[in-house]
């Protein structure tokens, strides 16, 4: 019984997150397109602002609909706002999502930027509306990404706002198939060639190219190190959700590493529609400043290396014990959470009734209706002719800078 209830939430959290994304793309963040030529940075605020709200408001469905808790350890990332990458295990296919919950209590979702298949950008409403708020696509195609990257790095430097970009470096999320693989491929290196059974070995190549071009951008302070273990149904897919599987508590193990210059568990959104909501998702934090990373290519490889190899012990021991480090700061105390609390419900109102009014607008105007066609059918040739909207305003940004480096380049004195 509690799984078909679980697996009516989860419905009820699908269909409000997709009206809601629609409803933001149309009306909160299509207007601000013309910003584009006239203001790129005050165009990434806006856009970037409203997807912040959006996932505030997603948090309470999260939290108060599904009913998930969250435990936080590790360093405090609310003592200052650094430009950081975040590394995180990939549990499963929802992990990126469970995330919303973590920077809701850090208050830096709207700089929050997910690295993500170049596919899910092209899901009418959600994924146009992560276009506009900045989001990183991959194609995974080595030389094609590479630009992506390059180009992509050099618009938030243009924008000049607060940053803190996800990147999973397994490259997908933990399953027993993918586990082997990992496994198999890891044992023919030279070193850490060891098996996990908790996570899977880091890809090298993406992190460090994404690191270098934040880095030579001078948009990146600090790596951010999230570990994410699960408490009570781990859901694998957005199905297992809709089959009652929600997690009752997700853990964060955070560490930050600060950058300078010179249940059952879900495993992918199947799994939530089956009902496995996890109960408690645990997050730990680990914060490292830029100076303490290394420079070179092979270097950085072996410090991913290395801090993967601590996450496969860390998760070990989580889910021998349920519980990260216990000498770790924890902070969900009673404060935080009220203050979290009254945000996320807040938001919640204010979508509400954003949702309600441009309802009542799109059935009482024919030339809202028209609008809104007009927005659909304009985001379908951007991905059609421009592979986007967020890549068409890369490369015009790209193309910007370029001239402008050209115009402000000293001229050559001729005898």
């Amino acid at each position: 019984m509690s799984c078909i209830i679980n697996s009516i939430k989860v419905v009820i959290f699908y269909l409000i997150l997709a009206i809601s994304a629609f409803f933001g793309l149309v009306f909160a963040q299509t207007p601000a397109v013309p910003f584009i030529f006239l203001n790129r940075r005050l165009y990434f605020r806006w856009c970037s602002f409203a997807m912040g709200y959006y996932l505030l408001m997603a948090t309470c469905l999260l939290e108060d609909l599904l009913g998930i808790k969250i435990v936080i350890t590790g360093d405090d990332l609310t003592k200052d706002n650094k430009r950081s990458l975040i590394v995180l295990n990939h549990r499963t296919r929802l992990d990126w999502m469970f995330i919303f919950m973590l920077h809701s209590r850090f208050q830096t979702l709207k700089q929050l930027k997910i690295v993500l298949k170049a596919d899910l950008k092209r899901i009418p409403g959600p994924g146009w509306a992560m276009q506009h708020a900045g989001y990183l696509f991959l194609d995974r195609i080595w030389e094609k990404d590479q630009e992506t990257m390059k180009n992509i790095s050099g618009y938030y430097k243009s924008c000049q706002s607060p940053l803190s970009i996800l990147i999973f470096p397994e490259g997908t999320n933990l399953t027993e198939q993918t586990k082997i693989k990992s496994n198999e491929y890891a044992a023919k290196q030279t070193s850490f060639n060891a098996s996990y059974e908790y996570c899977l070995h880091p890809r090298l190549n993406g992190f460090k190219f994404l690191l270098n071009s934040m880095r030579s951008e001078e948009i990146l302070d600090a790596i951010d190190d999230v570990t994410i273990g699960y408490e009570g149904a781990i859901p694998e897919a957005e199905i297992d959700l809709l089959k009652g599987h929600i997690p009752s508590i997700i853990h964060f193990h955070v560490k930050r590493y600060d950058i300078g210059y010179e249940g059952a568990i879900p495993e992918a959104e199947i799994d939530l529609l089956k009902g496995h909501i996890p109960s408690i998702i645990h997050f730990h934090v680990k914060r490292y400043d830029l100076d303490t990373l290394p420079r070179t290519d092979e270097e950085i490889g072996e410090w991913l290396q290395s801090r993967w190899e601590q996450k496969e012990n860390h998760l070990k021991e989580f889910y021998n014990k349920n519980q990260f480090d216990s000498s770790s700061k924890h902070f969900n105390d009673a404060h935080t959470e009220s203050n979290i609390s009254f945000q996320r419900r807040l938001a919640f109102i204010l979508w509400s009734l954003f949702i309600l009014f441009w309802s009542y607008c799109i059935f009482a105007y024919i030339k809202i209706k028209f609008f809104v066609f007009l927005v659909c059918i304009f985001h379908a040739i951007m991905d059609s002719f421009a592979n986007g909207v967020i890549d068409f305003v890369c490369q015009l940004d790209a193309n910007y800078r370029q001239l402008n480096s050209i115009r402000t380049r000293p001229a050559i004195k001729q005898d």
